[in-house]
């Protein structure tokens, strides 16, 4: 019984930080490239410019962005 109740607490926390980390993803836009294909300056949806780093981005491109706290790192849509 215990062992059952510590499995469902456990799945149910795990699915709470899965979910809080998807919503945390803003879409962004690469505003400045390296030139080597990696992003690194992004225009959020309230105008602001902020340093990102997004591997295989190009000025222009739609990204997803997540802030880890030290960096806000982006993927491609």
């Amino acid at each position: 019984m215990l062992r059952t109740f510590g499995k469902t607490v456990g799945g149910a926390i795990a699915v709470l930080c899965l979910v809080s980390t998807l919503a945390a993803a803003t879409e962004m836009t690469c505003a400045k490239d390296d030139g080597k294909g990696d992003c690194i300056a992004a225009t959020g949806p309230d105008g602001h410019t902020v340093v990102v780093v997004g591997e295989g981005l190009k000025v222009g491109e739609t990204m997803d962005c997540v802030d880890r706290g030290n960096i806000i790192a982006c993927q491609a849509r």
